[in-house]
């Protein structure tokens, strides 16, 4: 099943696409445009892949450790994530999913992770 994502690049452009679902064991992505156009992304590029939500139902609860990263740019997002520094990315389920229902986080754009008390 594709998705809407949008990915955000580590020189701030934003764009939006669909995607087959992300093998972190790559190192690179495949999305498609609305225009019809296709390009493959790598995760060098980008700093993270955000899983817009869809519909009002309840987020499904996700597992895992709290963790806070921060990217290079400075910004700091906290939630959900079974994190794996041997793997390009991982998926973080932030605390506040009223936008995003996931984020795809790509291991080379963080500057810190720190596991976060309970």
């Amino acid at each position: 099943m594709d998705d809407k994502v949008v990915l955000r690049y580590r020189d701030g452009r934003t764009e939006r696409a669909t995607l087959a679902p992300i093998d972190p064991s790559t190192e690179v992505l495949l999305a498609h445009y609305d225009d019809g156009g296709t390009a493959e992304v790598p995760f060098t590029q980008l700093k993270a892949v955000f899983f817009p939500r869809a519909g009002d139902g309840e987020a499904e609860a996700a597992s895992g450790m709290q963790i806070a990263i921060e990217f290079n740019d400075g910004e700091i997002i906290r939630g959900t994530a079974q994190y794996n520094p041997e793997r390009n990315g991982f998926f973080l389920y932030p605390e506040d999913r009223s936008k995003n229902d996931r984020i795809f986080v790509v291991n080379s754009a963080i500057v810190s992770i720190e596991v976060e008390k309970m």
